[in-house]
């Protein structure tokens, strides 16, 4: 056998023993020296070797990326865009708001007792149907009990 064959048998032979775990440290020295020799045999080598031949070669069509520009106009103009409807809609509130200020005192109380009235009728309509609940909550009751 040649000289070749037998280094490439012995550091098969090393490479199983040190995966299993059973390597001493002069034998795990001997592997480092050996792919530090010939590090295009290690995976790490492979990448790289294959990395660089990837990037020698050209693509048979160029990519044209969007123009980066382009792009930045656009959120631009959106956020201006933005904060022109958000000013109206502010400026529309504001006035919107103006019409029900009101700055007599007897038409504040007034327009209270009518809010606070419509509410008290809602409440009583809901003390009814909480009745009407109850006593279907009865009903229920007395005929469980039957059966």
């Amino acid at each position: 056998m040649s000289k070749l064959k037998l280094m490439e048998s012995r550091i098969k032979e090393l490479q199983e023993k040190y995966w299993a775990g059973e390597t001493s440290l002069a034998e795990e020295a001997e592997l480092k020296a050996y792919f530090k020799k010939n590090p295009s045999l290690t995976m790490e080598g492979r990448y790289w070797n294959a990395l660089k031949a990837k990037q020698t070669q050209t693509p048979p069509k160029a990519f044209k990326h969007p123009s980066a520009n382009w792009r930045s106009r656009w959120s631009v103009a959106a956020a201006i865009t933005v904060g022109l409807i958000a000013a109206v809609l502010v400026i529309q509130d504001a006035r919107s708001q103006r019409e029900f200020v009101v700055e007599d005192p007897k038409e504040a109380y007034e327009i209270t007792r009518k809010a606070l009235l419509m509410v008290s009728s809602g409440l009583n309509e809901g003390k009814t149907y909480s009745k009407e609940i109850g006593n279907i909550n009865k009903a229920k009751e007395i005929i469980s009990e039957e059966k």
